[in-house]
């Protein structure tokens, strides 16, 4: 197989900072208010946060200057997630920035009667959950990020055959909660099918139920690696402690699950996506209507190794494969 040339990760965000106009952070910018409202648990907010602070701040806007931040981190928990955006519509934030698919339709759900942009930052396929009507003109007001690449689901998979030459069994665990969650399990079918894997589905309610028992359930029914659903960020730590107990190798999109334990990730860089949440923020406060601005897919994507997890599961890392790596962790 031949592998995509990836930026190190490093440069790649370093780059996405480069490409900020610089001019924007000499001049001084009406104050603002932006609301945060995110479907991840407050573990993820100094990070989060953080990106999104540093993003803006190179726009030109400073929180005690000319910026109120008013963040809402649920834990994926939908009626805090509602009452957490009735609280920031009745506050009239100037935008918000909303993280996940279902903190996103509870947003629009909220903002029906008083109108609010709203930044995805990101949601998974917009299109395909009736969020926006199209990736080019989205229309009414909601814009952002999108999370869907090329055959994200593919490239994992190959990468893991790579790894596991003998791979035949597969499980997909996901969430009920999420609208997307039939796009992942679609997603990783056909790539499946060609690879010629079995793919077991196993859909939970919350972080919760993915634990030693749910883990030791698939590995007694011959799952050789798990696909994680990256709905669960902010939960890594016990999901891969269960996952490290069965010595199930686990795959998904975000770096912060390999930097936990996943053997590999290989998608969007999630803090990335925050800092690039701020173009669209001063986009619209200087008086862009988020219906023209288009919905950005990712370009860019991290490709992260854990060789300590691989060496505690007995595997080898392909040396290609080690080159080829954003990162990889000893």
């Amino acid at each position: 197989m031949s592998l995509p040339t990836l930026p190190r990760r490093r440069a790649l965000l370093a780059g996405l900072a480069a490409a900020v106009p610089r001019a924007a952070a000499a001049q001084e910018r009406k104050k603002i208010t932006v609301g945060v409202l995110s479907w991840w648990p407050p573990s993820i907010e100094p990070d989060h946060v953080g990106a999104l602070r540093d993003g803006l701040k190179s726009f030109g806007y400073v929180e005690g200057r000319n910026l109120e931040l008013i963040a809402a981190f649920t834990g994926g928990n939908a009626e805090r997630t509602r009452d957490a955006a009735r609280r920031l519509v009745e506050r009239q934030v100037d935008v918000l920035v909303v993280t996940a698919t279902p903190a996103v339709t509870i947003a629009k759900e909220a903002t029906k009667e008083r109108p609010i942009p709203i930044v995805m930052a990101p949601v998974a396929d917009p299109v395909a959950t009736g969020l926006v009507a199209s990736i080019a003109r989205p229309g009414g007001y909601l814009t952002g990020m999108s999370m869907m690449g090329p055959d994200l689901s593919g490239k994992r998979l190959e990468f893991l055959r790579e790894i596991m030459p003998a791979l035949k069994s597969i499980a997909f665990v996901g969430t009920t909660r999420d609208p997307n969650t039939k796009t992942f399990v679609a997603g990783l079918q056909a790539p499946a099918n060609k690879l010629g894997l079995k793919l077991t589905v196993k859909l939970v309610d919350g972080a919760a139920e993915v634990d030693g028992a749910l883990m030791a359930g698939l590995k007694r029914d011959g799952v050789d690696a798990v696909v994680l659903q990256p709905i669960f960020m902010g939960y890594q730590d016990p999901i891969l402690a269960a996952a490290r107990a069965a010595r199930l190798p686990v795959i998904t999109d975000f770096p912060i699950f390999a930097e936990a334990g996943a053997l590999l990730t290989y998608g969007i860089d999630d803090r990335a996506q925050m800092r690039r949440a701020a173009y669209f923020v001063d986009r619209i406060v200087r008086g862009t209507s988020p219906a023209d601005l288009p919905i950005e897919l990712p370009t860019a994507f991290a490709f992260v190794i854990n060789r300590k997890t691989a060496a505690d599961l007995g595997l080898t890392i392909p040396p290609l494969l080690l080159q080829r790596a954003d990162e990889v962790i000893e």
